[in-house]
């Protein structure tokens, strides 16, 4: 009823909701409307194509949580022992006003990079003087597509990135406050040096090919891309709200037909519903899938736990751990809006939304391409529907 809503609303022209239970793949699917305005083919679980954007952040943090799980480093281990350029960081004195910085009072560490608290920012995000200098110097969230303006610098490749990177100021010394950023591009950065291999590489390797996620990447095939959901954006380049949703990236035309530049472990993937439902059958089994451990149980139960450091919190009162929110307190008795103690996820910037359960034991997928609507679809909507459907 939720997705035909949506539908119904004009909100999207079509979406698709998977939900997973403990032990072996068997999602249950939900699917309403097409592709696209007016066109497109049925919305299906399994050959409809989206753009997950921040949905990435979990898969790399996961990667991350693996090199963990095999001791090539330590959740607490200082970025600069495998990334030199980071050794000696500095913090602004005032993000409001200018460039001008101290040093940092600490190293930046892995846990750091994981839960947004390493010091970054987001070009994206945000309009203070370290932004703006982000956006010069091309440290964009991707090397293109929805999330860069037209005109603005490029996203060079990821070893150019970080070194630019390494010379600019933080924002705040690391640890100290979740602030939303490129923290997970630059630990797709460390899993490339740590590893000697590119992040594609290290993704399918590590995740893709034992999940079996045949459909998910950093750019699609010819093949793939007649597959791909229109991507519509409800506001200009400017951020002004349109009268109608635009459509800016679909399977005639899109910015992930070639390679990109930069293999943005922070937004840079597109997949299908049924291959993020393999990743998060993974997490909610913690670590097993199908017979096969890609993920030692405990190491699974931490990167899905609170990372940050004692006295840190997101939006005053969550967690955070490896690319997801951690929530912290359990509120849903009382809010249907709200997710159970425990649950681990994260959404993207078209509005798909991914989360583990461990009190409801389930998984949740949500797909859709909604860029920009305030008014669209969001958790306050899903999670009182899921309840809704558990409680029957």
């Amino acid at each position: 009823a939720l997705i035909d809503a949506y539908v119904a609303e004009g909100l999207v022209p079509g979406a698709v909701v998977g939900v997973m239970k403990p032990g072996r793949f068997a999602p249950t699917w939900m699917t309403s409307g097409t592709t696209e305005f007016g066109g497109g083919a049925p919305v299906s679980a399994t050959q409809s194509l989206w753009r997950i954007f921040s949905m990435t952040k979990q898969v790399t943090g996961i990667a991350v949580m693996q090199q963990v799980a095999a001791g090539k480093l330590s959740i607490d281990t200082p970025i600069a022992d495998i990334m030199p350029e980071f050794r000696e960081m500095t913090v602004l004195v005032d993000p409001a006003k200018g460039l001008e910085s101290r040093p940092a009072k600490g190293p930046i560490l892995v846990r750091h990079l994981l839960t947004h608290t390493a010091g970054f920012s987001y070009s994206i995000a945000w309009d203070g003087p370290l932004e703006k200098e982000y956006r010069r110097q091309g440290l964009q969230a991707m090397s293109g597509g929805a999330l860069v303006t037209p005109g603005e610098a490029l996203a060079p490749d990821l070893a150019t990135y970080m070194k630019r990177l390494a010379t600019l100021p933080l924002r705040s010394d690391p640890g100290t406050s979740w602030f939303y950023s490129i923290g997970l591009d630059v630990a797709g950065a460390l899993l490339e040096r740590l590893t000697g291999k590119t992040l594609d590489r290290i993704f399918a390797e590590q995740l893709f090919q034992p999940l079996g996620m045949h459909d998910t990447g950093f750019w699609v095939s010819p093949a793939q891309q007649k597959r791909l959901a229109g991507l519509y954006a409800w506001r200009d380049r400017s951020w002004k709200p349109l009268e109608k949703p635009e459509l800016i990236d679909g399977p005639a035309s899109s910015s992930w037909s070639t390679p990109p530049v930069m293999l943005a472990g922070g937004a840079g993937l597109v997949s299908s519903a049924s291959d993020f439902a393999r990743f998060l059958q993974l997490m909610l089994n913690e670590g097993l899938f199908e017979g096969k451990v890609l993920l030692p149980r405990g190491i699974a139960r931490l990167a899905m736990s609170n990372l940050m450091e004692p006295g840190t919190f997101f939006n005053g009162a969550d967690g955070f751990g490896a690319g997801g929110r951690a929530v912290l307190t359990e509120t849903t008795a009382r809010d249907p809006k709200k997710n159970s103690v425990g649950t681990w996820g994260w959404g993207g910037a078209a509005s798909t939304l991914a989360y583990v359960d461990p009190v409801r034991q389930i998984a949740v997928v949500l797909m859709l391409q909604s860029l920009g609507n305030a008014k669209g679809p969001n958790l306050e909507r899903l999670n009182p529907a899921v309840a809704s459907d558990l409680s029957r």
